[in-house]
């Protein structure tokens, strides 16, 4: 299943799309395949279809609402590391100059580890790449903080570093967990039961007419694709057209350029 579910995110979200909605038209190609010109209780079929309906009316409803919290949770994370990364910016001005110096090195490139790690697309070994090079600009910045004590025995000072960038580090571990959590397994295959199961008892019902009910169903089709392929967007993070917004930390990224930049020798 976890293989199913890594070669369905590597493909590009229009082939998603495409393989979905022949999918869906299949099941409704069986469904009239398997309707009887004898075939009778056509009102109480149509019930059952109705009834799959409202629950796949509901199902959607719930998937869309658990993508959309995940969205606005990896948001916030992105937010949050950013002040956490602004915050230990200004108080890096506490260390003497040769060591601010380097510090401000090292967390330039902390941020640009950062920023890859919502760029990797969501392949695994990226991903791991990603937060491989993240631990590196973190220990190479943590050196250099731990160095202040050497020239800078004011412990209230040292405290305020470490804090800051503790929390810097607390808080990137947090927007790793935000990234990393998808919709379930269980659920996103109940995305592909129910529409399909629902599908084939349109088609059985719709038996073989033709005309409106099968310009009905190539709509719901269309409509049923359009929102399973926005749930599938949200729930890419790192790729696809809704990915998490990293103004803030790119905001932070600018800063640090041209405190950098303005830095003494």
């Amino acid at each position: 299943m976890a293989a199913f579910m890594a070669w369905l995110d590597s493909q590009p979200l229009w082939l998603v799309g495409l393989l979905l909605f022949g999918l869906f038209w299949l099941a409704a190609l069986v469904g009239r395949a398997l309707h009887r010109p004898g075939d009778h209780g056509k009102g109480d079929t149509g019930l059952v279809v109705s009834a799959s309906l409202g629950l796949l009316a509901l199902l959607l409803g719930f998937t869309v609402s658990m993508a959309v919290a995940r969205y606005d949770l990896r948001r916030q994370a992105t937010l949050q590391e950013a002040n956490a990364i602004g915050t230990f910016l200004y108080r890096t001005d506490l260390m003497p100059a040769e060591i601010r110096n380097r510090t401000l090195a090292a967390l330039e490139g902390y941020v640009e580890a950062r920023l890859r790690v919502g760029r990797m697309g969501e392949a695994a070994a990226g991903v791991s790449e990603a937060k491989r090079i993240t631990q590196q600009a973190a220990t190479d910045m943590w050196r250099e903080v731990t160095a202040v004590h050497a020239q800078l025995p004011d412990p209230s000072v040292q405290l305020l570093l470490v804090e800051s960038a503790n929390q810097m580090f607390d808080m990137a571990t947090a927007r790793d967990a935000a990234l990393a959590n998808r919709l379930p397994v269980t659920l996103v295959l109940l995305l592909l039961f129910f529409p399909i199961a629902s599908l084939v008892l349109i088609g059985y019902v719709g038996g073989r007419s033709t005309g409106v009910h099968l310009t009905a169903s190539t709509e719901l089709i269309l409509l049923l694709t359009l929102v399973l392929l926005l749930i599938a967007d949200l729930n890419r993070p790192r790729s696809g057209s809704i990915v998490t917004p990293m103004g803030p930390i790119e905001d932070v990224g600018a800063l640090l350029a041209a405190r950098k930049a303005a830095a003494p020798s």
